[in-house]
């Protein structure tokens, strides 16, 4: 991870890109309520989320580990390349109430920026 934090001595160093939601519907698709709505509704109400930061919600968040050196080393090794090309896909939230939120996608990019001392935002769909 040193060289990790080396190259994120400046936080605009990382660009992060709106999820695609089409590849994260196998994710997606594990809550009885999108499954039942079918890809391209799930597409349709994802695309109108919001962006929110970490900070905000962790108290709230279920469905996460943060123990990135747990992790196992291909999800550690494709983090790591996302982070040498400086561009991460938000990690995906679904809001069930103002005290209700679960990860649906991105547990490894949110464990490994949480690792490295920082805030990342998150993309909420809000249901």
């Amino acid at each position: 991870m040193k060289l990790i934090h080396l190259l994120l001595e400046e936080e605009k160093a990382i660009q992060f890109k709106k999820p695609d939601f089409a590849f994260e519907w196998e994710e997606a698709k594990r809550y009885p309520e999108f499954e039942a709505m079918g890809k391209e509704d799930w597409i349709k109400i994802a695309q109108k989320g919001f962006i929110t930061k970490y900070s905000e919600i962790k108290d709230v968040l279920k469905n996460v580990d943060l123990d990135f050196k747990g992790l196992e080393e291909p999800k550690k090794d494709r983090f790591k390349s996302a982070i040498e090309t400086g561009e991460i896909e938000l990690p995906i939230a679904v809001k069930f109430s103002d005290q209700d939120y679960d990860l649906v996608a991105g547990n490894t990019r949110l464990s490994g920026l949480v690792a490295l001392e920082m805030d990342p935002s998150l993309w909420i769909v809000n249901l």
